[in-house]
């Protein structure tokens, strides 16, 4: 068995590290998605009034998961992504992965889908995304033209 695993491992390490950057960010998806959608609204923890916490929590989960997504997705380009593909793969894909969520919710798992929360976790991306690029730009001393 470990002659089979060190043949793959030499065939194609790069498996290997796919495998590797996309175990974490896929964790984190089924957090949220379980957080979000399989939880009840009744099994929620009753928190302290003054600010939304719902959308603080929106935010702050798909801040999260938009900077393991960046960070990730660096780490799987050695250090040289594809500006597009970085940018689509940390802040697209989860803005459309909570806009599912919230699609979700109002129509399959009996809470409800508001415009609101979508908002929250664009920003929480947005904001990620935000850190990454300034951080990479500040290390790098380059900046990177995204085209459309």
């Amino acid at each position: 068995m470990n002659t089979t695993s060190n043949r793959i491992n030499k065939q194609n390490p790069r498996m290997k590290k796919y495998i590797r950057y996309l175990l974490l960010p896929i964790f984190v998806v089924l957090l949220i998605f379980t957080g979000t959608c399989l939880i009840s609204s009744a099994d929620m923890p009753n928190v302290p009034s003054g600010l939304p916490w719902d959308k603080v929590v929106h935010f702050g989960m798909f801040f999260v998961l938009s900077f393991v997504n960046f960070v990730d997705y660096y780490k799987l380009c050695d250090g040289k992504p594809p500006m597009w593909r970085w940018i689509m793969w940390g802040f697209v894909l989860p803005v459309f992965y909570g806009a599912l969520i919230e699609i979700l919710q109002g129509r399959y798992f009996g809470r409800s889908g508001e415009w609101l929360d979508l908002a929250a976790d664009i920003a929480g991306s947005a904001s990620a995304m935000a850190l990454i690029l300034f951080t990479h730009k500040l290390f790098t001393g380059k900046e990177k033209k995204v085209s459309l």
